[in-house]
């Protein structure tokens, strides 16, 4: 059976669900991976978003697998449906590590998208996509690092805990940051989210280590 059509739009599903046993067949038979990519080349828009899905579900356990895919995702950052953005966005996210060199070019872009894209889940995903790019290098960690930075007053701070989050590899990997993250860190100890919290007690952790 065409795996496309097991996808949760085609099997009139309005739940994840079906999408989930796809990627479960996925990474017994990661050779079916192929199928799914030529899905996102589709002009169905729920099937294109289902297939962006897929890839996240697989890349969160085994990046590896989509990360040859990485040109086909990055050809959907700027789709008009929100939700295939962001299943896009989320996909390099977990695979950024893997395709570094896949990932410098649409730097701008996902700048952009943290910037400007109406959907905060879009701007999560760009946040942690570049953080992500961050640990690959200390000269990656320093191009990003402004924009992490700036991203903490940006949007109402509602995008702190993913850019505290994104900053922590940046973080490890260039030890010239470590004041300026014990600062950052500091400034956000008793901010009145929980999670936030959390994020800012281990990032100065780390840049006490």
């Amino acid at each position: 059976m065409n795996i496309l059509k097991q996808l949760s739009s085609q099997a009139s599903d309005r739940t994840e669900e079906s999408n989930k046993r796809v990627a479960a067949r996925v990474l017994k038979q990661p050779a079916l991976l192929a199928e799914i990519a030529i899905g996102l080349a589709s002009t169905d828009t729920k099937l294109v978003g289902d297939c962006a899905e897929v890839m996240t579900f697989v890349a969160a356990d085994k990046p590896e697998l989509v990360a040859p895919y990485a040109a086909a995702l990055i050809a959907l950052i700027d789709h008009k449906d929100t939700r295939v953005r962001w299943e896009v966005m989320h996909s390099l996210a977990e695979i950024a590590v893997q395709v570094p060199k896949k990932i410098s070019p649409i730097l701008p872009r996902l700048v952009e998208k943290i910037d400007r894209d109406k959907s905060v889940i879009v701007r999560d995903y760009a946040l942690l996509a570049l953080g992500e790019y961050g640990g690959t290098s200390v000269e990656a960690a320093r191009y990003v690092w402004p924009h992490l930075r700036k991203s903490l007053e940006m949007w109402e701070g509602k995008h702190v805990g993913k850019v505290l989050e994104a900053m922590q590899k940046s973080a490890a990997i260039d030890p010239s940051l470590k004041v300026e993250v014990a600062i950052i860190a500091q400034r956000f100890l008793e901010d009145k989210r929980a999670r936030v919290r959390t994020l800012a007690k281990r990032l100065q952790k780390g840049a006490a280590t």
